[in-house]
């Protein structure tokens, strides 16, 4: 579990880890945002083509 390891590694001031999982965490986030919204890299915002103007 990534929040586990990151409190350890906060816990342990472990800065390198901490950036790693960091990474991991930004990595998982941008895949569920793809999947949740699939036109994000389209678009940007909120994915749909006609909520954002020019």
């Amino acid at each position: 579990d990534i929040l586990r390891e990151v409190l350890a590694a906060g816990a342990a001031r472990d800065w390198d880890r901490m950036i790693e999982l960091s990474q991991e965490l930004e990595d998982l986030a941008r895949s569920q945002k793809a999947i949740l919204d699939p036109g994000a890299d389209e678009f940007p915002g909120d994915g749909h083509p006609d909520a954002n103007p020019g």
